[in-house]
């Protein structure tokens, strides 16, 4: 399943209300809680149509970078 992050973009504190209904969905599980955005391992089609009725927050895919190789190559071989 593709993780999602949930920022909440309103004024003060998130509502309770609005972080429940996110844990309550189905086959959601939350990864990660800070005071302004959620990290859920959730279907892609449950996510985006709960997040349709909560106009304070914003949904985006978790995108991962890969690190490039640091270790030391030789130029030519031995």
């Amino acid at each position: 399943m593709p993780r999602f992050i949930l920022r909440f973009r309103g004024k003060g504190a998130r509502p309770p209300e609005d972080v429940a209904r996110i844990q309550a969905l189905p086959h959601t599980t939350v990864l990660d809680d800070s005071p302004r955005m959620l990290l859920v391992d959730a279907p892609e089609a449950e996510v985006k149509a709960a997040m349709d009725s909560l106009p304070n927050w914003s949904i985006t895919e978790e995108r991962t970078i890969p690190l490039p190789d640091s270790r030391p190559k030789l130029r030519r071989g031995p």
